[in-house]
């Protein structure tokens, strides 16, 4: 059975939470001091009062509002139940989604109206009558607004006529009259609990409003500050700024929002909190949800200081501070580990574990990214991804800027992310990784299923592969090319071009999120090789390029050319073809760089060489 620390839905309480209840030590974020305090400031401020607590989803504000409200299911639950305090939860999901954005409002207030009675009710003081007449007239003002504003009349200082063709009552109708006769029946509802004494309290739970639109919480928010603001009553609402401000947006326009939109949270949260989750100390934490998650070698490495640090700094640079992600990690840990002893495998050591929760937080903080090196697992994916000029152009990465408004801390976090895993790779210290010490990363992630069992073969290896297959004591050109330019050159090396496998006989190349060439490999043609782009734009970037290498052949510049008659219906993609046997007669050096050359000009990179290398590498 899974830890109740594991569990990514919000902790209950179901004790009043005093010095010594057992529950207490549920709390391992630390948050009851928080929420004692905002309990103590519940009960001593003037009313009404509304708060706000804020904090990104899964930071643990539900967490908190427990820790004040208890369980509807137990009695004296929670640090505010007492006879000075009386709880109401209301859930504006429901109505939201069966109500049009204008009738939110009048159905959540016709709906908590009654569910104030249900409470006032349940605390037995008052007769059951006085209550539910209250209750009744409230709700009958309600009702009649809303009939009103649904009916449909004509324009015009007219009169509707009655049955007997009479004129009948004015159209015109003062809904906000109503409406204030509403209010006051409200707040004498609320008078029949509190009485004559100033310390009674009736405080409403509002958890639910990041899952409507932003510009129903605006709607709701302004009518409960209009509305059923009055004395006795102190509102706890779970509400980020942000939504509201894109609420405000969207229903009075960005030029409104941007003069007026703080002005309206202020008007409706008088008193904003944060959930501390920056303050988070989060090592202790960390470490005992990997030992309760059963992670291979949890409880021995948390022994370990310099492995215990491994993992705290690993998690942070990843998920982050944000506890219900790290849950979502030692979760998926928990099942990677059940599924081990499901298939009788023997358990990873040490350092495996190490190498497989850094694939795990990679995998669920930045899936994009994952993705991008499962497609290309080499060194230098893993070294470009460090770079951070490589991330602003990587199209996986563009979702990750997006959903952070940071995106200098996502790069340094990405950053922070390999060169932790690289501490563990480097065997030799040398500050550097090769092949051979990425090997280990490749096979826990096929031992825990995260990637193709027995092994991965990329695109470019596949047509590789295939080139030689179909070759085979045939050209000895193609061979030459193949070994000692193509395999050498960023066509094959780097990791910005990106191999699509498009069937058996040929892979297209993508830059940037567009195709820029494709590897054609047939029985009588072994190897076509096919540019993106009109023979006589690379031809001019040829010439440049020959420009400044003068100690290249001129004969780079016809390196390439159109494709001829029944050329262009071959399979692939691509108007220009490369004349590889040319480039076997040039020095390996030269024919390499003129591979580069080709790269940068399809990719619009047309740069001389020494830079380019330079942006690749540097950071």
């Amino acid at each position: 059975m899974i830890d109740l620390s594991l569990r990514e839905a919000p902790l209950t309480f179901e004790t009043s939470l005093q010095k010594g209840e057992a529950e207490r030590a549920h709390d391992t974020l630390k948050l009851l001091p928080y929420a004692e305090a905002l309990r103590d400031f519940i009960l001593g401020c003037e009313t009404p009062m509304s708060i706000g607590i804020q904090g990104e989803w899964g930071v643990g504000k539900t967490t908190l509002m427990n820790m004040l409200r208890g369980s509807e299911a137990v009695e004296d639950s929670g640090l505010l139940r007492g006879k000075h305090c009386a709880v109401v939860n209301f859930e504006t999901w429901s109505y939201a989604q069966f109500n049009e954005k204008h009738n939110l409002a009048l159905a959540c207030l016709h709906a908590l109206t009654g569910k104030i009675g249900e409470v006032i009710t349940a605390a037995g003081e008052l007769p059951d009558y006085e209550i539910s007449e209250s209750v009744r007239e409230a709700r009958e003002i309600l009702e009649h607004v809303f009939r009103q504003a649904h009916t449909e009349v004509p324009k015009g200082p007219y009169r509707l006529r009655g049955s007997d063709g009479s004129l009948d009552t004015p159209l015109h109708h003062d809904l906000a009259a109503d409406m204030l006769r509403f209010r006051g029946q409200f707040e004498a509802l609320l008078r029949l609990w509190a009485g004559a004494d100033e310390r009674r309290r009736l405080v409403i739970f509002i958890d639910d409003l990041d899952r409507i639109r932003p510009t129903e919480v605006v709607v709701l928010l302004e009518a409960i500050k209009n509305f059923i603001d009055v004395p006795s009553l102190v509102f706890v609402l779970a509400v980020d700024y942000e939504v509201v401000q894109q609420g405000v947006a969207e229903w009075l326009g960005p030029e409104q929002q941007r003069t007026s939109g703080k002005a309206f949270y202020d008007k409706i949260i008088q008193l904003p909190f944060v959930v501390p989750s920056a303050s988070y100390e989060l090592d202790e934490y960390i470490l005992r949800l990997l030992v309760k998650s059963a992670f291979p070698f949890g409880e021995e490495l948390q022994q370990d200081e310099d492995s215990a640090r491994y993992f705290v700094d690993v998690t942070l640079c990843t998920v982050g501070k944000n506890p219900r992600n790290i849950k979502r990690v030692m979760n998926y840990a928990n099942l990677l580990e059940r599924i081990r002893r499901h298939e009788g495998s023997e358990p990873s050591d040490a350092r495996e574990a190490k190498i497989l929760y850094a694939m795990i937080c990679m995998q669920v903080a930045w899936p994009e990214l994952y993705d991008h090196f499962i497609a290309d697992p080499t060194v230098d994916t893993v070294t470009s991804l460090e770079n951070w000029a490589y991330l602003e152009r990587l199209p996986e990465a563009r979702a990750l800027f997006e959903r952070s408004p940071d995106r200098e801390k996502v790069k340094n976090n990405v950053s922070t992310f390999f060169d932790t895993l690289f501490s563990l790779l480097d065997e030799n210290d040398d500050g550097q990784i090769d092949t051979r010490e990425l090997e280990p990363v490749m096979e826990v992630m096929s031992r825990a299923r995260m990637t193709a069992a027995g092994g991965h073969e990329r695109p470019r290896d596949y047509i590789v592969r295939r080139v030689r297959e179909n070759n085979a004591g045939q050209s000895a050109l193609v061979d030459t090319f193949l070994e000692n330019v193509f395999m050498k050159s960023v066509w094959y090396l780097g990791s910005e071009c990106r191999y699509r496998k498009s069937g058996r006989r040929y892979v297209t190349m993508v830059y940037d999120g567009r195709q820029i060439g494709s590897m054609v490999s047939l029985r009588h043609q072994p190897l076509i090789f096919r540019l993106a782009m009109p023979p006589e734009e690379i031809a001019s970037g040829l010439k440049a390029f020959w420009n400044s290498k003068r100690s290249v052949s001129s004969e780079a510049i016809t390196m390439t050319r159109a494709m001829f008659d029944k050329e262009a219906s071959l399979t692939g993609f691509g108007d220009t073809l490369v004349d590889y046997s040319k480039m076997t007669n040039l020095p390996a050096k030269d024919a390499i760089g003129l591979m580069n050359a080709l790269f940068r000009i399809v990719t619009g990179q047309s740069r001389p060489e020494s830079e380019g290398r330079k942006d690749k590498k540097g950071g």
